[in-house]
């Protein structure tokens, strides 16, 4: 994928830098880091499986792709999970460095990317599923997920969906990243 196809990889690559440039960790903050960064993989891992091979907002340039509306699993709790894991994820990586001026600058820089993203998505599926969606959108937040699991479970998990989606490629570079931090500080 270039950098003009997912613009907000422009973006992780200096502040991955810029991240391991300035990072002062201690046992605790890795401990933590860790433990944030894989909850927040483990919550992708866990969408994915959902609806990594039937996602239904992939286009083809001309027509919406119509799929399967996936309502079950972390999608019962919050409408975007791979979103709040990415979002995990990088917050774990800011704590395990202490660096609060690269946690202010990731959350502004989130936000900016993946709110747009967000809402071009639900755009694009409110178009396909209707009232559908429209009811799902009225019970389930969109960023914090909800205590209470939406009522119309719809969708399985699936190893499948883990491998179309590519994510031990990200799970792969979570570690490694993990690993880079905790021995640059060795």
């Amino acid at each position: 994928m270039s950098l003009l196809r997912k613009p907000r990889f422009f973006w992780i690559y200096p502040l991955a830098v810029w991240l391991f440039a300035t990072a002062s960790t201690s046992e605790a903050s890795m401990r933590l880091g860790v433990a944030i960064a894989l909850l927040g993989e483990a919550v992708r891992l866990w969408a994915n499986g959902y609806v990594g091979h039937v996602k239904v907002n992939w286009t083809d340039k001309t027509e919406p792709k119509k799929g399967t509306l996936i309502t079950a699993g972390p999608y019962a709790y919050v409408r975007n999970p791979l979103y709040v894991g990415t979002f995990l994820v990088g917050l774990g990586f800011c704590v395990a460095v202490r660096n609060v001026w690269l946690v202010a600058g990731g959350i502004v820089l989130f936000v900016m990317l993946y709110r747009r993203k967000a809402i071009r998505e639900t755009e694009l599926i409110l178009g396909e599923w209707g009232d559908v969606y429209a009811a799902y959108q009225r019970a389930v937040p969109a960023w914090f997920p909800s205590l209470r699991r939406y009522p119309d479970r719809q969708g399985r998990w699936s190893w499948k969906g883990i491998a179309a989606s590519k994510e031990p490629k990200t799970l792969i570079w979570v570690i490694v990243g993990l690993i880079a931090l905790y021995f640059r500080e060795e």
